[in-house]
């Protein structure tokens, strides 16, 4: 029997864009507050870990001389190669917290409780491994780019590069949670599927990161409570391309594999 998965792939599929950006509302007013406080914790730590991490590896003392040190350093390649690492290992790390807000907009469209707790739900159990290493291939994938073209001296088509990245991997953690894939199928069925309809879902993730800035707004502290919308318009895009089995046993699953 074929998977879902592979009967979009084959077959294709429509999406109404209304009823993406119409559902993508409705997850997003359950989830807010609760994936603003996750942000808000998530921001404060990673904030204090990333500051230290490069303290340490950079040895850098004064910051009245940050901008001048960093200038110096982005000629170095120690740097380049220790920010590359750094910034794979951030991705990858991270990555099991944006499948934690995804899982949580799951657990919204069914009225289930909701807890910050669950962010962290993807840090143990099987989907952990692939998560990461996914991230890692993408967010690699990414940086290896960009900086090709920073030493070509095409910096401007970084932006390019990423929104392509962005765009042909924005299914990859749902697919990998909730379509039980390894980080490589997961990877591949992602692009494929958005190829298949890539306007639309380039139009649904530009008007979820609108809503997002329009967090900047006032003291920008309003942010945290616009980013949850990235996870409710990632989670409908998915449920509306592949939907989200509704069977007991498959949501027994979903919910206890972390454990």
């Amino acid at each position: 029997m074929k998977s879902k998965i592979e009967e979009q792939l084959e077959k294709g599929y429509s999406l109404d864009l209304g009823k993406v950006i119409d559902q993508s509302i409705e997850i997003y007013k359950k989830t807010f507050l609760i994936s603003g406080l996750g942000y808000l914790l998530l921001i404060f730590v990673m904030i204090v870990l990333y500051s230290f991490l490069f303290l340490f590896i950079y040895g850098i003392n004064d910051f009245a001389d940050f901008a001048v040190e960093m200038n110096e350093m982005k000629l170095d390649s120690t740097y380049l190669i220790g920010n590359l690492i750094l910034s794979v290992v951030f991705a990858s790390l991270t990555a099991p917290l944006n499948a934690g807000f995804i899982k949580i907009c799951f657990l919204a469209k069914r009225n289930e409780p909701l807890n910050v707790s669950t962010i962290f739900d993807y840090y143990k159990g099987k989907y952990f491994k692939d998560i990461v290493i996914g991230s890692a291939i993408i967010a690699l994938g990414t940086l290896i780019l960009t900086g090709l073209f920073d030493f070509l001296a095409l910096s401007f088509i970084n932006i390019i590069v990423h929104i392509i990245f962005s765009l042909f991997t924005v299914l990859f953690i749902p697919i990998v949670i909730f379509g039980n894939q390894s980080f490589g199928e997961a990877i591949e069925k992602s692009i494929k599927l958005v190829a298949k309809q890539p306007i639309h879902i380039f139009v649904a993730l530009l008007i979820a990161i609108v809503v997002i800035m329009l967090g900047l707004i006032g003291l920008c502290i309003g942010i945290l409570f616009t980013l949850p919308f990235w996870p409710a318009m990632t989670f409908v895009l998915y449920d509306n391309i592949i939907g989200i089995e509704e069977e007991e046993n498959i949501i027994d699953q979903i919910g206890s594999s972390e454990v």
